[in-house]
């Protein structure tokens, strides 16, 4: 009997202590320093091959990721940018982008370049409330050369910071060579290839 009267209570205490911890956290993620301690979120920044301060917009680009689940289109080619997100995989430790150029002499060649990115995942404990955010360490940056003359991670890592973190730079006054298949693994490498 006297069993009974001890389980009562024990129950109703995990189930406040369970209620009261779920209120901290979702009280804690809803926190400002939560919003500002996210996982990074890539931003590339695109520029002129020939002067590499010179920012250009590219019109007519169609971007979109290659074997991620439910692979979408980050840009549907209908207006010009000079920058966009990348977001990578946090499933992998590499991530590829179709480039494909539509303005109407590239598309009728069907031109397009592949990016991938290889980098290492790096979790960062934020908070108790928060949990973890990842940075990524770039490792390798492969890329194909038919309108893109080369990718660089200038700071070799990409944090949460709001800023671009990645700069492509594309060839703008040139006649382009045909592009390769983008399901084939790009040939060219970043000059910040590590050893692995």
């Amino acid at each position: 009997m006297t069993r009974q009267k001890f389980k009562i209570p024990i129950l109703i205490g995990s189930f406040l202590l369970l209620i009261f911890g779920c209120s901290l956290l979702t009280c804690g993620c809803s926190s400002e320093e939560c919003l500002q301690n996210r996982n990074a979120l890539p931003l590339a920044g695109f520029y002129n091959a020939e002067d590499h301060k010179q920012k250009v917009t590219i019109n007519s680009l169609e971007v979109y990721g290659i074997g991620a689940p439910g692979d979408s289109i980050l840009s549907p080619g209908t207006q010009g940018i000079n920058q966009l997100y990348l977001p990578f995989r946090l499933d992998q430790d590499t991530t590829r982008y179709v480039f494909r150029y539509l303005q109407e002499d590239l598309a009728q060649a069907d031109i397009r370049d592949t990016v991938t990115f290889i980098y290492d995942r790096n979790p960062r404990f934020v908070s108790s409330a928060c949990g973890v955010s990842y940075v990524f360490g770039i490792k390798k940056i492969r890329y194909t050369r038919s309108i893109i003359d080369s990718v660089a991670c200038p700071l070799e890592e990409i944090t949460n910071m709001d800023t671009e973190n990645l700069s492509i730079f594309f060839h703008v006054s040139t006649e382009p060579e045909p592009g390769p298949d983008p399901d084939k693994e790009p040939e060219s490498d970043s000059e910040q290839d590590k050893a692995s």
